[in-house]
């Protein structure tokens, strides 16, 4: 029966209310998920690793609260201000209002806002937690920690920092060494942090602090009618005063100081104090005038461009007056550069030696004796480069599509030099997508036969066995160590294990995690692993377990990843890691942005376990500072390491490169730079076998040619030599060539010329079809300098490297290029000893009556025959005709190829130039000069050319 309630209909239901409590629900958990992922992997990092990951928490932490104290909390428990809280709560108030009523109502003013004291005490410590993490600093705790320790890094001697703009010191370095020197340690590591968080609280509490009190004051005066515009300028001009000095400030933390830095700061600061002089006047004046008269608007702004004036005047007749007299003004600035960066890069425990080259003939008789005296040398010259090595190493992978080369470094192991090639896993390209987690995780957990070896002399390849007994790699680099974890269920037995061919890994490394954690790090593991325990094992790329644990040091190194070798003590293989320590040093004086490097030690990564076990071999500040934090750590030096070890390439080339620059210690000479050297192009850091001037043997060296800046010839200046045994490592050795020397040693871009103009070389490159040059190595043999260039059949494209030749190719060069060919380094130095005694030929051809064309004279009798028939030579840049026709190739490189040649040109002119055409075109081709005439048939261009193969 109709009523009136039944006539009422049951309300709808609130789908909005389920619809925002579902959304709720969701955002818990991908909060709770990701929190308890992260939080179940710091647990995992604690029980894992221990003291090597809380030391780093701690020292971030000692940063976070001494920076962020130093920036944010303030003590000023009378005002009682916060620029935070006030601005909440005028946001607040002013949506309370909805906006009816006009802004200025809903401002206090800003002076007057106070919190309790509670709550003030509270908030100091709130913000420390909320923005603590913005002002970590790892290296500045480790430093403030062992500064409380009793390290005091220097800092009782930053006083003596004022005063180095306003002392002019002599042209004497010694200065920079007794006065900048000894705060290095302090102006890198502790200073610039503290700056940071100085500037920045200057910034919130006289910056923005300030303003919107000037703000809140206007508007609340305002509505009062009352504004105090004196007052509000008087705070402003306390504002930028305040800003300027602390600009002068720090100017005395700069990189670089001349005979200019002295007046910019005293100009700098001069305009500080006066704006804060002038602010004290107006606000003492406020207090009976609203406004500013125009005069003192006046007074104040041209006091500053009077000061700005004055500075910039000094300035510019200091410039002026410097560019005639540069020694007088620039000089004793110049020498305290030079002997700061002499420091950060530790030039002065370079040794110096003058190398002079003489080109020295050995009597036929002698020849072979020669060589016996010195097959300690010859024996190990390394004929085997990177890239051919790599060609022979890569077809022992096989067929196996789970593993690929990371890198190929050479390595020394019973005074013979290897290439040793290490590998890491991939996950093979036919693993389907649904298979992917499984296999990633769970089969393709590391590399079964981890190196292969290669012999750097006779390119013989090595059983890996014979060295690395452990060739299993579960903590290695790139590949799926860098991408991903693996991992095993505890409850696998030895039969049943799903890894790479079946075997068990039964080593130390990774943890058990059980259920529930087991779960959270890794869902899949709540559906096929309930109710067990699963060993993980991360972080099994080399260089991110380094850096998870050991962060304070450099694992990339100007752009490139630093490189890490292995090595072996018999048993167990090992990564061995350089650690290079790094500091920006833009506030030490006359360091002009060079940055602190130091070799602190190494680390010795397990490649099975991933357990680490560090070494020291540095002595400077930091190494000092970091073992006494992590004395527990360090491990002595093992016996077995001593031949083993290597100077870190990367610290080598850097010193080098600032050597290149700062071995010029004469101030003049440096203002001039008319003797800074350079690397030469292309050149990299050859590791060898060798025995320079000065040594009794041969030893593990690295060495770097080094050739004078700017220099219009090719010739090298010196080479650096740095040594790698244990008791000598990273001692630096540079052989200089005088610059008056009338024998050059010639650098590695003529030593490829002077080989490529060879006739001898060049038939023979004719018969190896497009061979690959290889590195060419300058070692010191008795009393000649030589270079070793391996020649090889093919390269690393698919194709095995075979050795072709050997070319032994004089570097002492007095008018005369001397090179000798070989099947081995043996054989191309005898040949080469026997061109310069006389014995043989200086090139050997079928021809003993050939006369030698240089490369321009074999082009001008190209063109002569042309120009002989009337024939014009045009020389465009290139050729771009639609159809091109090759009509022969011929090779011209001594006067008895020239014959051949004039008959070949004459034919060509005969059947395709005249009498259709009385020019030719001509343009080169790499190794090949091109000559051609063009026709056009059937409305088609047409180039018919021959090619002259006359070198570089």
């Amino acid at each position: 029966m109709y009523s009136a309630s039944t006539d009422k209909q049951a309300p709808p239901p609130d789908a909005g209310k389920f619809i925002r409590l579902g959304i709720v629900v969701i955002i818990g958990i991908v909060i709770f998920a990701m929190v308890g992922n992260q939080a179940v992997i710091l647990s995992m990092n604690f029980t894992e690793f221990g003291d090597q990951f809380t030391k780093p928490l701690y020292y971030t932490l000692v940063s976070t609260i001494i920076l962020a104290a130093i920036a944010l909390v303030r003590i000023n428990i009378f005002g009682r201000s916060s620029i935070f809280w006030y601005v909440i709560r005028t946001g607040i108030g002013f949506i309370g209002s909805g906006g009816q009523q006009p802004l200025s109502n809903n401002i206090s003013s800003f002076k007057e806002y106070r919190l309790s004291s509670l709550q003030f005490v509270i908030w100091q410590i709130t913000k420390i937690l909320l923005f603590g993490a913005f002002f970590a600093n790892i290296m500045f705790g480790f430093a403030a920690v062992s500064f409380i320790d009793g390290n005091y890094l220097g800092v009782e001697n930053l006083p003596k920092l004022f005063s180095l703009p306003f002392v002019t010191p002599g042209n004497n370095p010694n200065y920079a060494a007794e006065n900048v020197v000894p705060m290095i340690p302090a102006l890198v590591i502790l200073i610039p942090p503290l700056l940071a968080a100085i500037g920045l609280r200057l910034v919130l509490y006289v910056g923005i602090h300030r303003i919107i009190n000037v703000i809140t004051s206007f508007l609340q005066d305002s509505n009062d009618g009352k504004p105090r515009y004196l007052n509000y300028v008087s705070t402003i001009e306390g504002i930028i005063g305040i800003g300027i000095i602390w600009a002068g400030f720090n100017l005395f933390f700069t990189d670089q100081i001349d005979y200019n830095t002295r007046y910019i700061i005293g100009g700098t600061l001069f305009i500080g104090f006066a704006l804060v002089a002038f602010s004290v006047v107006d606000r003492i004046r406020a207090r009976v005038l609203t406004h500013m008269f125009k005069r003192d608007v006046y007074i104040r702004i041209l006091s500053i461009i009077v000061i700005a004036i004055i500075v910039a005047g000094v300035v510019s007749v200091n410039n002026s007056i410097a560019d005639a007299k540069k020694i007088e003004f620039l000089g004793p600035y110049t020498a305290q550069q030079i002997g700061v960066n002499r420091y950060l890069g530790e030039l002065n425990d370079i040794q110096e030696n003058t190398h002079n080259v003489k080109l020295t003939s050995v009597s036929a008789n002698n020849i072979k004796n020669y060589m016996n005296q010195h097959s300690d040398v010859l024996d190990v010259i390394r004929v085997w480069d990177w890239e051919a090595a790599f060609a022979k190493l890569k077809p022992e992978i096989g067929l196996i599509p789970y593993v690929d080369f990371e890198d190929n470094d050479i390595l020394r192991f019973n005074n013979t030099l290897y290439w040793t090639a290490s590998m890491k896993p991939i996950l093979p390209t036919s693993v389907s997508l649904e298979n992917r987690w499984y296999n990633e995780h769970l089969v393709y957990t590391h590399v079964p036969n981890g190196f292969l070896t290669l012999e750097a002399t006779d390119g013989q390849i090595i059983d890996s066995g014979e060295f690395f007994k452990q060739r299993e790699i579960y903590y290695g680099e790139g590949g799926l160590f860098e991408q991903t974890w693996s991992g095993y269920p505890n409850s696998r037995d030895s039969q049943n294990s799903a890894e790479l061919g079946g075997v068990s890994y039964s080593g130390i490394g990774g943890l058990d995690v059980s259920p529930p954690l087991s779960w959270i790090f890794e869902p899949n593991f709540l559906l096929s692993f309930p109710a067990e325990s699963v060993h993980i094992m991360r972080y099994k790329d080399v260089h991110d377990r380094m850096e998870t644990l050991y962060p304070y040091f450099l694992y990339d190194l100007f752009g490139n990843e630093l490189d890490s070798l292995p090595v072996t003590d018999g048993t167990n293989s090992y990564w061995l890691v350089p650690l290079i320590i790094g500091f920006d040093t833009r506030d030490v004086p006359w360091s002009v942005g060079n940055p602190y490097l130091r070799l602190v030690g190494y680390a010795l990564v397990d490649t099975y376990n991933g357990d680490i076990q560090l070494l020291k071999t540095g002595d400077d500040f930091f190494s000092e500072m970091f073992a006494s934090q992590y004395s527990e750590q360090f491990q002595p030096m093992p016996s077995w390491l001593e031949e083993q070890i290597r100077y870190p390439v990367e610290l080598f080339n850097w010193k080098t490169e600032m050597y290149n620059v700062y071995h010029v210690d004469d101030v003049e000479t440096f203002i001039q730079a008319n003797e800074f050297y350079e690397i030469p192009r292309g050149l990299d850091t050859y590791y060898i076998e060798a025995k320079p001037p000065g040594f009794a043997q041969t030893e593990f060296l690295g060495l770097l040619s080094l050739e004078l800046r700017g220099s219009q010839g090719r010739n090298l200046a010196g080479y650096m030599v740095v040594e790698n045994d244990l008791t000598n490592l990273g001692n630096l050795q540079f052989y200089e060539v005088p610059l008056n020397s009338t024998t050059k040693l010639i650098g590695p871009t003529a030593v490829s010329e002077a080989l490529d103009r060879d006739p001898e070389f060049a038939q023979l490159k004719t018969l190896l079809r497009n061979p690959r040059i290889g590195d060419n190595i300058l070692y010191r043999v008795g009393d000649h300098d030589v270079y070793f260039i391996p020649v090889y059949t093919a390269g690393a494209g698919g194709v095995v490297a075979q050795l072709g030749t050997i070319a032994a190719v004089g570097a002492a060069f007095n008018g005369e290029y001397f090179v000798g060919l070989g099947e081995t380094q043996e054989k191309a130095f005898e040949s080469y000893l026997k061109k310069v005694s006389g014995v043989a030929p200086t090139i050997t051809t079928a021809d003993d009556n050939y006369v030698e064309l240089v490369r321009s004279d074999r082009i001008d009798i190209i063109k002569r025959v042309f120009e002989e028939n009337g024939i014009t030579v045009s020389e465009p840049t290139s050729i771009q005709i639609p159809l091109s026709f090759n009509e022969g190739e011929l090779l011209f490189f001594t006067e008895s190829d020239r014959e051949n040649t004039e008959e070949f040109l004459n034919e060509f002119i005969d059947d395709f130039v005249q009498p259709r055409s009385d020019r030719v075109f001509m343009w080169q081709e790499e190794n090949n000069l091109n000559i051609g005439t063009i026709f056009v048939k059937d409305g088609i261009s047409e180039i018919h050319y021959v090619s002259i193969e006359v070198g570089n």
